[in-house]
């Protein structure tokens, strides 16, 4: 919360059709996150408000940049935890020791697992390796084929974006409103985002559009190109790529006209440039989130993007994967106290009928056993997959309506679309119900 600032405003605004050569722009939906989260009433509000010891109630709705929640994250390890994180890290294979020999000759079992990286280093052994390496997941090969491959089950969407932002650029700014500009062909994006505690904000300024070489997910048939790079890991491009690459997004943020005097400044001043292609995975896999590695009870599990990628257009991808982190770690603690001897079985209810000693109900009486890892494991799976999944359908569609078609072809449905959306009551629930926890 101190490294963030409040989002107060989020709106969808498109040119005037009446004018085409106008520089005004109608705003077709406009939501008060304040007012949108306090009236929406149960879970959501239970999830999205905190209430002070004087009763004040406080919108948790924040805008960050992406570079300042890993800060935050980091810097509240614990301190023996501290000195294991280890960057430029890729995972190259899993290796499942069976058994070795010893001076003697003796076999014993080494147990769990060991991780090889391609910079030659062997880390482990391990129980459990929690997959959280993004939407080229290592792991995720692994648990679907049994083997690292190349990270190759992302699906790209034929949608591209490119960023441009400045840093320090929002001043001073203490709350943040969300401005979408629809075009046609592309739409804009124009917000300020929290950069840390005590920290100027960042403004930036993103631009959506259809790759020319791709109808949807499907490349077109006449077309021998190459899907665009995901760019996984956020580098920074040299300076004449970057004065390139922000003089080709003020063009096309004026052939899709859209409003250069909002984006304009903002990709002029811009320090850091990226363009990536959006990629997704397939929320209804068959092989799950995670696989018996050895008889010894070594699993490996996926989280995050590793586990749902998903477009990024309800804001959603680092929230999910935070969720999943929750949930995921709780069910570890609850199976580290069945293994550690401090479990028990919760109390029968009341109202339970009691005949020599055991709770007559089937359902109750497996609750007075203790969870196996694997269906703790499999808990938290089923806990997460439907809200993830959800999004992740919500947030393509979405994609493919804000950027209005080839050429604009849909650009005139779409506005009328966004606005009866907000009008009738539909936008602000699927916002809402995106965004507040499913823990």
């Amino acid at each position: 919360m101190e490294a963030g600032i409040p989002t107060k405003k989020v709106q969808s605004r498109a040119k005037a059709w009446k004018d085409p050569s106008s520089t005004t722009f109608d705003t077709l939906l406009q939501l008060d996150i304040e007012d949108l989260v306090k009236n929406a009433g149960g879970a959501v509000t239970d999830g999205l408000v905190s209430n002070d010891d004087d009763g004040k109630a406080t919108v948790m709705w924040y805008s960050i940049m992406r570079g300042a929640l890993q800060d935050v994250l980091v810097d509240n390890l614990p301190s023996s935890c501290i000195n294991k994180v280890q960057f430029d890290k890729k995972l190259q294979d899993i290796i499942i020791p069976s058994s070795s020999q010893d001076d003697d000759d003796e076999k014993k079992e080494t147990g769990g697992v060991m991780c090889k990286f391609s910079d030659g280093t062997t880390s482990g052994p391990f129980d459990l390796i929690i997959g959280c390496d993004g939407i080229k997941s290592s792991v995720k090969d692994y648990i679907e084929t049994g083997k690292v491959q190349n990270g190759d089950s992302g699906i790209y969407s034929g949608i591209r974006i490119k960023f441009a932002v400045e840093d320090d650029g929002g001043d001073d700014a203490t709350s943040a409103d969300l401005t979408q500009y629809f075009g046609d062909g592309g739409y804009g994006l124009s917000s300020v985002y929290g950069n840390g505690k005590n920290k100027k904000s960042s403004k930036c300024a993103f631009l959506i559009s259809l790759d020319d070489n791709y109808i949807g997910p499907f490349k077109k048939k006449e077309k021998n190109v190459e899907s665009a790079d995901e760019n996984i890991a956020w580098t920074q491009d040299v300076r004449k790529e970057l004065e390139e690459g922000k003089t080709d997004m003020l063009n096309q943020v004026r052939s899709c006209d859209l409003p250069d005097f909002d984006l304009g400044p903002t990709i002029t001043n811009a320090s850091r440039f990226f363009e990536l292609g959006v990629y997704f995975h397939n929320p209804f896999t068959l092989k799950g989130w995670s696989k018996k590695l050895s008889d010894d009870g070594t699993w490996a599990v996926l989280a995050g993007d590793a586990a749902h990628a998903m477009p990024p257009f309800l804001g959603q991808g680092a929230n999910q994967a935070l969720q999943d982190a929750y949930v995921l770690a709780s069910k570890i603690c609850e199976n580290n106290d069945i293994a550690q001897g401090r479990w028990s079985p919760p109390p029968p209810p009341a109202s339970s009928a009691v005949v020599s000693g055991s709770v007559e109900n089937d359902d109750e009486k497996v609750e007075q056993q203790p969870k196996s890892l694997k269906v703790l494991l499999k808990e938290y799976e089923n806990r997460r997959w439907f809200p993830t999944a959800s999004i992740t359908v919500k947030s393509a569609l979405i994609g493919y309506l804000e950027t209005g078609g080839v050429n604009g072809f849909y650009s005139k449905f779409r506005d009328v679309f966004f606005r009866t959306l907000g009008f009738i009551g539909v936008a602000q629930r699927v916002l809402l119900d995106a965004a507040a926890p499913k823990l």
